[in-house]
C-alpha cells in the first residue's frame, strides 16, 4: 500500500492519519510513497473495517 493510497482509503490527510495510528506526522512523511511499513498498512487495513485500496496494476517483467 502507497501513502496516497492509505491516505484515499481512510479519506483523511496526513495530520488525521497521524491521530488515528497514534503517531506523529513527521513519521508518517518519513514513509516511502512507494510502500508503507507493513505493520502500518495493517492498522490501516484494520481501521478501514476491511475495504481494500484500488488495485495497482503492475508489470511484470
Amino acid at each position: 500500500m502507497t501513502k496516497s493510497e492509505a491516505l484515499n482509503l481512510l479519506e483523511c490527510n496526513v495530520t488525521e492519519l497521524a491521530e488515528k495510528l497514534g503517531i506523529s506526522t513527521q513519521a508518517i512523511s518519513q514513509w516511502s510513497e512507494e510502500r508503507i511499513p507493513l505493520a502500518r498498512e495493517y492498522q490501516i487495513r484494520d481501521l478501514s473495517k476491511g475495504q481494500v485500496p484500488l488495485a495497482r496494476v503492475t508489470s511484470s517483467a
